[in-house]
């Protein structure tokens, strides 16, 4: 009977933006990797993910994984609590395909690993560098071999203290500057982080649906029926859900086709069985990946890829440097693809690659 020896969290702060935040667990001389990123405030994730290591070191894995799942994710903590079992979930899974010598992917029955398209995220790191900035890194994220970005025009004036038409003009500026820039051929997403003030949604929806988009991401709340088919109706495709990990939730969001995407993130929605709950319960609608934030999450999403069929995207941070040498072996997007390998998700964070690690946990 195999059992956990151990469970470390720790974070390593990637960029003035992103701290990762792991979980690794040690089984029979093997480690697995989870990632729980952006689940709360760092201190406070860190304190609750050790504490549930701490009740799980020692049992076999799959008395493990179900006292994991008896863990309630409800309340004021819910969306802290289900990011926690996302990423022991998945360092569980993790560990188990390398136990069995297989990829993440075939262990969970979902075939070989295959190549995954990406799409830049351009404001994890560049948001708070200006317009000029992000059209400049948009251009470059092309030239390397991607053929979607994705830009956030409103968060940064917002947190600026910009409101009404000024964040309103400000943003679509930006998006046409970097519509523009790039060729017509590249899928431009935008998202609006329920920013845009109710009373300019209707503005700002026809505003972009000229600006051939591939998709408009959280321009309104799922749960307003209304403004979800208004923002539909305007010719937009509307994408939605990073932050729903409740697959009844998520199937009333696409119950009447007004979403075109659904964003899930791994971490966030509970690890891979909670990915494939959001996957069966969003019929229709094409399943993407969310996660601005790092590399082991976005090995996890890539292995995981075939849930949303040969239409998915998986979500990159780009220009986050740290990056290119905080796995061993080390993440390669080629073309703007990622092509996941074994056994488990393929790759390993830690010392052994030179990365200068904030470890909690470690006695």
């Amino acid at each position: 009977m195999v059992c956990l020896e151990s469970a470390v969290v720790w974070a390593h702060r990637a960029s003035p933006r992103s701290t990762w935040v792991m979980v690794e667990l040690v089984a029979e001389g093997l480690r697995g990797f989870g990632e729980l990123s952006d689940g709360g405030p760092v201190e406070a994730l860190v304190a609750a993910a050790r504490s549930i290591g701490s009740s799980v070191v020692g049992l076999p894995l799959e008395q493990a994984r179900a006292a994991l799942r008896l863990r309630s994710v409800t309340g004021a903590d819910a969306f802290l609590s289900s990011t926690i079992r996302g990423g022991y979930e998945s360092a569980l899974a993790d560990l188990a395909a390398r136990l069995q010598g297989q990829s993440l992917s075939a262990s969970l029955g979902l075939g070989d690993p295959r190549p995954v398209r990406l799409y830049a995220n351009l404001n994890r790191r560049y948001g708070g560098d200006g317009a000029e900035t992000i059209v400049a890194e948009a251009v470059y994220a092309v030239g390397n071999g991607f053929s979607a970005v994705k830009v956030a025009p409103f968060l940064d004036n917002h947190r600026r203290g910009m409101s009404g038409v000024r964040l309103v003009d400000a943003g679509l500026e930006l998006v046409v500057k970097v519509r523009e820039a790039v060729p017509g051929g590249i899928r431009l997403m935008v998202d609006c982080h329920h920013l845009v003030p109710a009373e300019f949604a209707a503005v700002v929806a026809r505003e972009l649906a000229a600006l051939d988009l591939y998709w408009v991401e959280d321009l309104v709340r799922v749960d307003d029926r209304a403004a979800l088919d208004a923002a539909a109706g305007s010719g937009l495709s509307l994408a939605a859900g990073e932050h729903i990990w409740q697959p009844a939730a998520a199937a009333a969001a696409c119950a009447d086709g007004a979403l075109r995407y659904w964003l899930v993130d791994p971490k966030h929605a509970g690890g891979p069985p909670g990915v494939a709950r959001i996957a069966e319960a969003i019929g229709d609608t094409q399943l993407t990946f969310h996660n601005p934030s790092g590399p082991v999450g976005t090995a996890h999403a890539a292995h995981l890829a075939a849930l949303g069929g040969t239409g998915t995207w998986l979500e990159y941070a780009w220009g986050e440097t740290d990056r290119l040498t905080f796995l061993d072996p080390p993440e390669v997007a080629t073309d703007g693809m990622l092509r996941p390998a074994g056994p488990g998700i393929g790759c390993s964070p830690g010392e052994a690659v030179g990365v200068e690690l904030t470890r909690v946990g470690e006695e």
